[in-house]
């Protein structure tokens, strides 16, 4: 907008136009920037993290934090650097948004994150464990199953299938998750003790799991373990007597996804699929295998130590 008025130079009149400048252009224009938590960093339930903000130009600003229980809102101090402390109480996704104003105006400048707390309840573990797994069904990608462990792509990656599965939802080794042969270590603490030469040699690399017997019910989030009929003669070489007294070997391993009744259905991986690639597949307990079901090849089921905490 422009109004005119008279101005007299060197004694010559004339009309000069001034400008009004609108007040909005004037007005603070706020920056506004999640610096942290890093997306990519896994949070736990109960354990505090810090929110960074970096903002200026503002006037009031705050944390919204919008989690599975509620949202949370914390305030933050008028200066260019805020870390805010959140303590997550539920497991799932948080979105996380940073939110600046200016007085008298009613726009909000924001910036947001999406991050995943992972759950600490050996319930919730139990459950995560078995929908990672379900997602992974169908999968051919033995190269992903295989990384970080001594294993490749060629070898038996059953239980390295567990372990990747337990890593991508956050439960700590102490679980007992991580292995790369099928079997439970049962010889906590007895080493030197151990009468089987093989189990000696690799007894460290088998899972930790409460062991329970093959006639149980299992649940979802046990491990079940095992050795297929045309295996048995292998395993009586390596493991002599094991019949009588189990050694806690087994010659493939899944994970239980659902019990109904006498029937459990498990996903496992390193199974030959079609154009003789090997991926992961669900399997129910009375699927056929091998002139039997997979029932009749249950050596035991392994229940993971989903309590352990690193505290």
């Amino acid at each position: 907008m422009a109004f005119w008025k008279r101005v007299l130079v060197g004694g010559i009149l004339l009309m000069a136009g001034v400008f009004a400048i609108p007040a909005l252009a004037l007005a603070k224009t706020p920056k506004i920037r999640l610096t942290g938590p890093p997306k990519e960093r896994g949070q736990l339930v109960g354990q505090a993290f810090q929110i960074g903000v970096a903002a200026t130009g503002f006037d009031t600003a705050w944390v919204e934090v919008h989690a599975p229980d509620g949202v949370v809102v914390l305030p933050m101090e008028r200066k260019k650097t805020n870390y805010l402390t959140y303590t997550p109480q539920a497991s799932g996704e948080h979105t996380i948004m940073a939110i600046a104003m200016v007085d008298g105006n009613a726009r909000q400048w924001t910036s947001s994150i999406t991050i995943t707390v992972f759950p600490i309840d050996a319930a919730e573990r139990a459950q995560w464990m078995v929908e990672k797994a379900l997602s992974c069904v169908g999968s051919t990608d033995a190269a992903k199953y295989v990384e970080g462990t001594s294993l490749s792509e060629g070898d038996d990656w059953c239980a390295a299938f567990i372990g990747w599965c337990a890593k991508q939802v956050h439960i700590p080794y102490g679980a007992g998750l991580q292995a790369i042969f099928a079997g439970v270590d049962i010889y906590a603490e007895q080493e030197g003790q151990i009468a089987c030469k093989t189990c000696r040699g690799n007894h460290l690399a088998r899972f930790r799991a409460a062991v329970i017997p093959p006639q149980e019910t299992p649940m979802p989030g046990d491990l079940v373990f095992f050795i297929w009929g045309s295996k048995q003669k292998a395993q009586l070489k390596a493991h002599a007597g094991y019949l009588e007294h189990w050694h806690g070997n087994a010659s493939h391993v899944g994970i239980v996804t659902s019990v109904q009744d006498d029937n459990f259905t498990f996903v496992h991986g390193n199974i030959r699929r079609k154009g003789n690639l090997f991926g992961v597949v669900l399997n129910q307990s009375m699927d056929e295998m091998e002139g039997g079901t997979y029932a009749d090849w249950v050596i035991a089921f392994g229940r993971p130590y989903y309590d352990y905490s690193e505290d």
